[in-house]
């Protein structure tokens, strides 16, 4: 992952801005059209710059009649599926509109929006290669690999770029972005490795991926029982499952014309994870970063305000990934509450833009109430699969900023809150790179035998989870990378520390170098590393931090003409104070909040903090022994 400043994502979704982007998701399927136009100007006035949409396949798919491929896309037979008025109406209100069409979107939708007949005996089902059936609301899920299934696709997606997004693409038009599947295809981008597609045609496809590449003794054994592979054959697996995704991107992205740009969406996954998914996921990054598609990342693992887990676990992710966040919660309350309440959503905002995502995700912008049987789950499927019913009916996204229709809920003092920031000082913060004391850089046969492993912790977690502790602990952010890329250098130009972590059973390691067997527990050795790799490096340049208790975690960019940006955050259930080096300035942290601090040669010109939480206690700075109030920004 390159910490230089990424403003490739921002730039394709809204061409010449200085600052992120906010991106506002409207399921215009679950609103009424008479509420569409008042919503999405609502929105914009919110400071959203694009909306994002989901296209479900199967409510669209209008034909009765058996091998019938007819669609409506401007409302001939029901107005809330005129997808091409709501674009001009997204168009009139100034905005940008990223289209998700699939085929699978999931988006709590039935079967992830596909038709019921992809879903049944007809077809061949995602199996894994330990037999899991992936399954939506009890069905199975159809291969994608299946050329029978991929003829099916292939209708609706060209359907969609024909009727809907060729009259309407950039640059003149607002359809500025596609997204290519759904969190890989459907939802596998973060599945164990041995859950990945295995179906026959799976098996055939990374046959021919084998023997394309010469391997043709691991080709051999592509189709044969997974205990017969060779521990060569199931690395070459690891990397395979990335492409196999990029490779159905691919397809994607080529039936539709050119303009829009593409984006793919492959969710963060929790260090924590069973049957050692954090590392398939990393395997499949070789491929996914290749992939010449801007990525982003969903956020579903957790409350980072409130879990110290779920804040190391978006730390590591985001650095080793490089991504944009895509999909952030914004009032889905099914577990946790306080994703109704605009602190935890701005403590999430927060961090993602302190590591780097050029964009704001605000998933949903819009509570929807008006969606009929097309796209309601089915009870009983969900009940099949341990979920209440009662958590899917309306309203969709109960604490989003906007109800249907346009009244302001609690959430939407967040969205005005960041609004008004990335106004002000957005241009600084996206001219500005991650500090980083240090960079590990990790061999990638490290995840890819990794991902395999079913006891004792993988050398990928462990030292995920020891970056997330040195941070903490002492203070010191230790980067993420990896050993065939090449660290980008500090906001000075001047070189990074360097520890490199790789794959084998060698002898006689050199200074900030480790060699670990690979597939084999870390057993202490990797954290036992970067613990020893920490405590060498030279003291911090520059002014620094403390905090009281040790529980806030700090992270700063800087930038050119003296810019520093200074977050602070407090992922525990107890508050602290964090403090500037000489006592020029303390943070008062309560549990579960986080700030921003603007400066420029050490003067203070601009700060926000996550908004105070109901009986809590407010977030407090004093600056050169006062009271900034001049320089926060608040919600307009």
């Amino acid at each position: 992952m390159s910490p230089a400043p990424r403003t490739a994502l921002a730039g394709a979704l809204v061409p010449g801005t200085t600052r992120p982007v906010v991106v506002g998701e409207y399921p215009y399927y679950r609103a009424a059209p008479a509420n569409w136009a008042a919503d999405l100007r609502e929105l914009r006035a919110l400071g959203v710059d694009v909306v994002s949409c989901y296209l479900p396949w199967r409510f669209h798919e209008t034909g009765t009649q058996e091998g019938d491929r007819s669609f409506d896309f401007i409302g001939k037979t029901d107005p809330q599926r005129d997808v091409v008025g709501l674009l001009e109406l997204a168009a009139a209100a100034g905005l940008g509109v990223l289209l998700k069409p699939g085929p699978f979107i999931h988006a709590e939708v039935q079967l992830g929006g596909l038709p019921d007949r992809l879903c049944g005996p007809g077809h061949t089902p995602y199996q894994g290669l330990d037999g899991t059936v992936l399954t939506s609301q009890g069905k199975p899920l159809p291969s994608f690999l299946d050329p029978a299934v991929q003829a099916e696709t292939e209708i609706w997606l060209k359907a969609v770029a024909e009727e809907v997004v060729a009259g309407a693409a950039a640059p003149h038009g607002p359809v500025v972005a596609l997204q290519l599947g759904n969190e890989g295809t459907c939802g596998d981008a973060h599945l164990p490795v041995d859950a990945q597609d295995a179906s026959p045609a799976a098996r055939r496809a990374f046959a021919r991926w084998l023997t394309g590449r010469g391997l043709t003794d691991e080709a051999a054994l592509a189709t044969e029982d997974v205990n017969r592979w060779t521990s060569a054959t199931r690395q070459q697996w690891s990397r395979w499952s990335g492409h196999a995704i990029v490779g159905l991107w691919d397809r994607i992205s080529a039936l539709f014309p050119e303009g829009p740009a593409r984006l793919a969406n492959v969710p963060l996954t929790a260090v924590t994870a069973p049957r050692a998914a954090l590392d398939a996921w990393a395997a499949r990054q070789r491929a996914v970063q290749g992939s010449g598609y801007f990525v982003g990342h969903t956020e579903w693992i957790g409350n980072t305000a409130r879990e110290t887990a779920a804040f190391g676990s978006h730390l590591a992710g985001i650095l080793l990934g490089g991504t944009d966040v895509v999909e952030a919660n914004w009032g889905f309350t099914w577990t946790d509450e306080t994703f109704a309440r605009p602190a935890t959503p701005v403590f999430n905002t927060l961090l993602a833009l302190l590591l780097g995502s050029t964009t704001v995700s605000v998933y949903t912008a819009c509570a929807t109430e008006n969606w009929g049987p097309l796209v309601d789950m089915d009870p009983d499927g969900l009940r099949a699969e341990g979920v209440d019913p009662a958590l899917h009916a309306p309203p969709y996204t109960p604490g989003a900023p906007l109800a249907e229709g346009g009244a302001h809920q609690a959430n939407a003092q967040g969205l005005r809150l960041l609004a008004a920031f990335l106004e002000r000082h957005g241009d600084l913060l996206s001219g500005s790179v991650l500090d980083r004391d240090a960079v590990v850089l990790v061999d990638r046969a490290l995840p890819e035998a990794g991902a395999w492993q079913r006891t004792g912790r993988t050398v990928l977690a462990e030292l995920a989870d020891a970056v997330h502790s040195q941070l903490a602990d002492s203070g010191r952010l230790i980067g993420l990378g990896w050993l065939d890329e090449q660290p980008a250098p500090a906001a000075d130009g001047t070189p990074v520390p360097v520890a490199v972590l790789r794959a084998g059973h060698g002898d006689g390691d050199g200074p900030g170098e480790l060699t670990l067997p690979a597939g084999e527990p870390a057993d202490g050795a990797a954290a036992a590393f970067l613990a020893a790799f920490a405590a060498a490096l030279p003291a911090p340049a520059g002014p620094r931090w403390t905090t009281a208790h040790g529980r806030a975690r700090v992270l700063s960019r800087s930038g050119p003409d003296g810019v520093r940006v200074i977050g602070a955050f407090n992922p525990t259930d107890a508050d602290d104070r964090v403090t500037g080096t000489g006592g020029g300035w303390t943070l008062d942290l309560p549990a579960g909040s986080a700030a921003v601090l603007v400066t420029r040669d050490g003067a203070l010109v601009g700060w926000l903090a996550t908004p105070e939480e109901p009986s809590g206690t407010p977030v407090a700075l004093t600056w050169d022994g006062g009271k900034p109030d001049a320089t926060r920004v608040r919600a307009s």
